[in-house]
């Protein structure tokens, strides 16, 4: 099987059940991706290793956003908008399903 898409997912440790539930939720739903979880801490050390076109993270430090094809910012609280980036189209979603977060994988693949 041939990898489209790489998807790095970033949480913080003290949520990463939430990193790993997406990582796996992912891996089962689109198997042709390549999915990598890691800490914030770690954030940028992995967009240099991993290279993904798909981030979806909890936050960040001062990174360079445009070098990837999406990024998703997922708040951990329901009632807080996640901003995702999408090709250069900017928009925020208030507690995204996981169907939306796969319709922005493909937007990318």
């Amino acid at each position: 099987m041939r990898v489209l898409t790489r998807i790095l997912v970033a949480f913080e440790d003290s949520y990463h059940a939430y990193r790993d539930t997406i990582g796996a939720v992912i891996r089962i739903l689109r198997p042709e991706t390549d999915v990598k979880s890691t800490t914030l801490e770690e954030l940028e050390g992995e967009l240099e290793r991993f290279d993904p076109e798909v981030v979806i993270c909890s936050g960040h430090k001062e990174v360079e956003l445009c070098t990837r094809l999406a990024w998703i910012e997922l708040s951990v609280d329901p009632t807080m908008s996640s901003k995702i980036s999408v090709g250069g189209r900017h928009f925020e979603r208030t507690n995204p399903t996981v169907e939306e977060l796969l319709e922005v994988i493909e937007d990318v693949g």
